[in-house]
């Protein structure tokens, strides 16, 4: 029982130091404005969307490549 309450009061500590942290206005944490963040998703979404063309774009001309290789898979 006292390993608990141990355990707790260190999980207790823990919060209150990282509520200290990250309050809003006090804290040392600088939080992205919600221009910031708009652009960071979108930059996100471009940017997977563009990777995901590329590598389908790959993996149809590696399909073909094994399949001229291979010969239309005919066993």
């Amino acid at each position: 029982m006292d390993k608990l309450k141990a355990y707790w009061r260190e999980f207790s500590r823990y919060l209150m130091e990282v509520w200290i942290e990250v309050r809003p206005q006090k804290g040392r944490v600088v939080w992205p404005s919600i221009d910031s963040i708009r652009m960071s998703t979108r930059a996100v979404i471009i940017s997977s969307l563009g990777l995901g063309v590329f590598i389908g774009f790959l993996d149809i001309i590696f399909g073909e490549i094994l399949k001229i290789i291979i010969g239309k898979g005919a066993v």
